[in-house]
C-alpha cells in the first residue's frame, strides 16, 4: 500500500509538493503540476494549511458523542463568519475538535488536485495530525507551511501570533521522523476528515470492464448481422413463395385466355372472355374489382383459381404462405361490403389454399 501525501493547494500560485510513503520509505514525487498516479497510490491525503482553516474545541460531557458532535459543528458555524463547511471530530485528548473552511477555498483545493488525477480520500488541518500532549506549544512544518499547535489552539506560526500565543516562552519542534509518523497515523486513523456532506469523495461506479464491454458489443454485432440475415431469408422465402403463386394463378388465368401476358392483365382478360361466353351479368366487374384491390394489398397472396357463374357468384381459390396472410386479404373485402363464404385448405406442397365465393351485397 502506497501513501500519497500533499498539502490542500488555496492559491493559483501554490504548487504544493507531493509525497509517496511506501512501506515506511519517504519519496518527494515532485509538484502537484507534474504529478501523476499509479496504480500502486492505494491511500491520497491532503493536509490543510492553518491560515487556510479554523480549529475550535469544545466539551458536551452532558451529550451523547454523536449529539455533542452536532453542537460542536453548530457552535463553530455560528462563531465563523459567513458561510462554512464544518466537520468535528475527537481530539487525542478526548475533547471534540471543529475544522471551518470555507467552501469556496475547499472547492478551490479539491478541483485543483482532482484535475491532477489526485483526488484525496482524507482532507484534514495539519495543526489535527499532530499529538503534542495537553502541556506546552509544539511547532511543525510541511512542505514550507509551519503551524503552532497548543492547549485549545492551532495558529500559522507567524512572529506576531508566536509573541501574542506563545509569549517568552518556547514552542517545541517537533522533528521530521515524528512528524511523518504521525502523518502516517493520521492517514490511517484521522482525528477528523473534511471530505464528508457537500465535498464526501463520490466513486465512479465501474458496472463492467473495457474487455466486458468489448465482448458484449462483440455480441450485440453478431445478434445485429443474424437478424439482419434471417429477415433477409425469410423476405426472399416469401418473395419466392409468391413469385410461385403468381406463377400457377397466370397459368390458370392463360386457361381460360390464352392472351393473358401478366397478373395485371388478368382481370381485363378475364372479363373479355367472359364477355364473350355470355355469362357476365353486370356483378363481375365490381367484384373481381374487390378481389384484385384485396389481393394487392396484400403482397403475399396470389389468385389460383377464378370462375364466374350465372347466378352472379364469383368462385375463387386464394393462395397464401399462411393463414394471416389471406385472412388479411378477407377482411378487406368484407369491409367492401361483399359477402363472401371461405373454406381453409392445404395444398400438396404445404402452402395455405382458401376457397372463397363472393356475392354483391
Amino acid at each position: 500500500m502506497t501513501l500519497v501525501l500533499t498539502r490542500f493547494p488555496t492559491t493559483l500560485e501554490d504548487d504544493p509538493t507531493i509525497f509517496r510513503v511506501s512501506e515506511g520509505v519517504w519519496e518527494a514525487a515532485g509538484p502537484l503540476s507534474a504529478f501523476e498516479v499509479t496504480a500502486d497510490d492505494t491511500a491520497i491525503m491532503a493536509v490543510v494549511a492553518p491560515q487556510d482553516v479554523r480549529n475550535s474545541w469544545f466539551t458536551f460531557p452532558e451529550l451523547e458523542a454523536r449529539q455533542a458532535m452536532r453542537v460542536a459543528q453548530l457552535r463553530a458555524c455560528e462563531e465563523s463568519i459567513g458561510p462554512v463547511h464544518c466537520t468535528a471530530g475527537v481530539d487525542f485528548d478526548g475533547s471534540l475538535v471543529t475544522a471551518a473552511i470555507t467552501p469556496e477555498v475547499m472547492q478551490y483545493g479539491l478541483d485543483r488536485l482532482i484535475a491532477q488525477g489526485v483526488n484525496p480520500d482524507i482532507v484534514i488541518p495539519l495543526s489535527l495530525v499532530l499529538d503534542t500532549g495537553s502541556d506546552g506549544y509544539a511547532r511543525a512544518e510541511l512542505d514550507g507551511v509551519a503551524v503552532l499547535r497548543g492547549p485549545g489552539i492551532a495558529i500559522p506560526d507567524e512572529k506576531m501570533l508566536r509573541d501574542i500565543f506563545v509569549g517568552a516562552g518556547q514552542a517545541v519542534d517537533i522533528e521530521q521522523s515524528a512528524l511523518q509518523a504521525m502523518l502516517l497515523s493520521a492517514g490511517a486513523v484521522p482525528v477528523l476528515n473534511m471530505r464528508e456532506g457537500m465535498f464526501a469523495k463520490r466513486e465512479r461506479r465501474v458496472w463492467t470492464t473495457s474487455h466486458q464491454r468489448m465482448w458484449i458489443l462483440r455480441i450485440l454485432l453478431t445478434i445485429f448481422a443474424l437478424t439482419v440475415m434471417t429477415t433477409f431469408v425469410t423476405l426472399g422465402r416469401y418473395w419466392s413463395a409468391t413469385s410461385a403463386e403468381n406463377d400457377t394463378a397466370l397459368v390458370a388465368a392463360q386457361k381460360i385466355d390464352p392472351s393473358i401476358q401478366d397478373i395485371i392483365q388478368v382481370e381485363s382478360a378475364l372479363v373479355s372472355a367472359l364477355n364473350r361466353k355470355g355469362i357476365v351479368q353486370g356483378s363481375f366487374a365490381p367484384l373481381s374489382a374487390a378481389l384484385w384491390r384485396n389481393v394487392k394489398a396484400s403482397p403475399n397472396v396470389s389468385v389460383r383459381e377464378l370462375r364466374f357463374t350465372p347466378d352472379g357468384i364469383l368462385s375463387v381459390v386464394l393462395a397464401g404462405p399462411t393463414a394471416d396472410n389471406i385472412n388479411k386479404t378477407l377482411l378487406g373485402i368484407q369491409q367492401d361490403g361483399f359477402r363472401i363464404t371461405a373454406t381453409p385448405r392445404q395444398d400438396a406442397s404445404g402452402s395455405t389454399l382458401v376457397d372463397i365465393t363472393m356475392r354483391m351485397p
